[in-house]
């Protein structure tokens, strides 16, 4: 029985060797951890903004339709050399409550608001002035984006990684030692902005004049996008 005992706890510490063997060669494993970054910054191609126009009453009691707003709005569009498709409805609402209490307004008033679609925000004024700036409420960025920007996003997440291992090399020359395979590389993906950004900041009020200052296109750009890339990596050391 004892021999049997012996016999069975020698194979046992047997099949254990290989596993103690691999622990402690993993526990010398000598490694270094690194972060790289990469940051861009962009100009915004796609910008959409929303124009809300509503209707009002004249002088003679009568009002001036969404109709007549509407056709003016997709006017301007064309005029200012951009596809109608660029201009849908994002919402569609109304009211027939007068602020002035000497006047009484009967008449159900329309508001409708509209996403338009611009490259860049310089020809916002150009369209802008050929609408009745009595009807305009307000003109707000709700959105802007690069069409390309999930390729700029990779592209700096390359530039991440290459920036770590020169990291990484730079720590280790002193030391006369060199960098290794990869052991592990995490992405931190909070860094990276969204592909649309709401600016609730530059939400105005803007109206529209017939004079030549507002006909011109504006000379300014729109705010730069910022990118950033991080990621953070372990090479062994050989």
């Amino acid at each position: 029985m004892k021999k049997l005992n012996i016999f069975i706890l020698s194979i046992l510490l047997v099949s254990m060797v290989p596993q103690i063997q691999a622990q402690s060669s993993d526990k010398s494993q000598r490694t270094i951890s690194v972060s790289g970054v990469a940051e861009k910054e962009i100009q915004p191609d796609i910008i959409y903004f929303t124009i809300s126009l509503k209707e009002y009453q004249l002088k003679t009691g009568s009002k001036f339709e969404m109709s007549e707003l509407e056709n003016q709005l997709v006017s301007a569009v064309e005029k200012a050399g951009m596809d109608k498709e660029n201009l849908t409805v994002e919402n569609v609402y109304g009211y027939n409550y007068s602020w002035n209490k000497k006047t009484e307004n009967k008449d159900f008033m329309a508001r409708k608001q509209f996403q338009l679609k611009l490259p860049d925000a310089k020809k916002l004024n150009l369209i802008l002035s050929k609408i009745d700036p009595k009807a305009i409420e307000y003109v707000r960025v709700s959105q802007y984006t690069h069409s390309k920007i999930k390729e700029l996003n990779q592209e700096l997440q390359v530039e991440a990684v290459k920036n770590a291992k020169l990291k990484a090399e730079a720590l280790l020359e002193p030391l006369n030692e060199k960098v290794g395979k990869v052991l592990e590389v995490n992405e931190n993906q909070q860094n990276f902005q969204p592909i649309y950004y709401k600016s609730y900041q530059t939400n105005r009020m803007m109206s529209a004049s017939a004079d030549e200052s507002t006909t011109m296109e504006s000379d300014l750009d729109f705010k730069n996008i910022k990118l950033k890339a991080e990621v953070h990596i372990v090479f062994l050391i050989q």
